[in-house]
């Protein structure tokens, strides 16, 4: 195990005291490229800090170096291939049992991104069990881009944590945001027994849809190149590399976690341009019954339009949400599933989704470990 340097990741802003309500952080940051929005919210009963600005201040004012010294640089023998991999690690040290949260990086970033902060703010504000692997990296080559390696990767840092802290295992929380999204939707379907909730915002569900998708209408963008370099080569219908992808899609295994113990959250934005929201409502379909289920016209409408339909519209249940401010339009829970639909681009409201996995609480089970 290895203890952080004075250059390695890590960290917890100063907290101060300010009004009796909490403040609002909205945040504008390129996550994935310049044009992409992200949003952070503070949720009931976390503290907010003068110190976070906008996210487009983040390179000046929000570091795991400066803002996290809490969390450590770790490093975790793969079970799969051997190799040392690195991850971040919060243990508050509680004598108690603690909720864990494995959070993780998107598509484009590693262990070390930025935006994963807020997550790491909250388990140490909030005493939570936390860790961040790196599985692999960036999804620009075969070892990444939910590999069985990645996803082995995955299960490592779990079990990394349950050893080396007092988790709850009642509560044990998975969360990641566009390819780190993905990725959860995979462990969330491959391995359902190992998780009390899963949050997953603007997801990847099908890879081959998605290199159409940007190769037709966002060529520009380096996702193409990307999932050519992941799946040996242009996933071209029948190819040996469009099986790849599909073998690491959500779409291969997610069907696998409806109506398991594991409770799963979905959130995208109406205008998401950089993942189509049809990928987060077939996500959704997968888990949900029959009569709950959303129609080809629908997603098709949703995608092309940026608004709902008229029947959604009708039936939709987003009524105000007490314990956020946030532009929720639609949401709907089937079996173990809940589909969230805000106003929006490619976001993930922090808050809300680590609100969310705060009140899922088991019985769940998880194998020994």
């Amino acid at each position: 195990m290895e203890t952080l340097a004075e250059s390695e990741p890590g960290a917890i802003v100063k907290r101060k005291l300010v009004s009796s309500t909490w403040l609002r952080l909205a945040v504008v940051f390129c996550l994935i490229l310049p044009c992409s929005e992200l949003r952070l919210g503070l949720a009931a009963g976390f503290k907010p800090s003068e110190a976070l600005g906008t996210f487009s201040d983040l390179p000046e004012r929000l570091s795991w170096e400066k803002d996290a010294p809490q969390v450590r640089t770790i490093r975790i023998t793969s079970t799969s291939d051997g190799t040392q991999q690195q991850a971040l690690f919060y243990d508050p040290g509680s004598k108690t049992k603690r909720p864990l949260l494995v959070a993780l990086h998107s598509w484009s970033d590693d262990y070390t991104q930025k935006a994963s902060i807020p997550y790491a703010l909250w388990s140490v504000q909030n005493r939570w069990v936390f860790i961040h692997p790196d599985f692999r990296g960036v999804n620009n080559k075969p070892q990444a881009t939910a590999s069985k390696h990645a996803i082995q990767d995955i299960i490592d840092a779990l079990r990394y944590a349950q050893n080396n802290a007092n988790v709850d295992e009642s509560r044990i929380y998975l969360i990641g945001f566009s390819g780190g999204a993905m990725s959860a939707l995979v462990m969330a379907g491959k391995y359902p027994e190992l998780w009390t909730a899963v949050s997953a915002w603007v997801p990847v569900y099908d890879l081959n849809d998605w290199f159409r998708y940007n190769q037709e209408f966002q060529p520009t963008r380096h996702y193409v190149s990307h999932i050519t370099a992941s799946c040996g080569g242009v996933p071209s219908p029948g190819s040996k590399a469009a099986k790849d992808c599909a073998r690491r899609s959500p779409s291969a295994y997610l069907k696998e976690a409806r109506g398991k113990g594991v409770r799963i959250q979905i959130a995208v934005g109406v205008n998401d341009d950089y993942v189509p929201p049809s990928h987060s409502l077939r996500a959704f379909n997968d888990l949900a019954a029959a009569k709950d289920v959303f129609s080809k016209q629908d997603m098709l409408f949703i995608d092309k339009q940026g608004r709902l339909p008229s029947r959604l519209l009708d039936s939709r249940t987003a009524e105000a949400d007490s314990r956020h401010e946030w532009p929720k339009i639609f949401e709907r829970t089937s079996q173990n599933a809940t589909l969230v639909l805000f106003e929006g681009k490619h976001d993930i409201f922090y808050d809300v989704g680590l609100d969310w996995l705060s009140q899922q609480v088991g019985p769940t089970i998880h194998p020994g470990h």
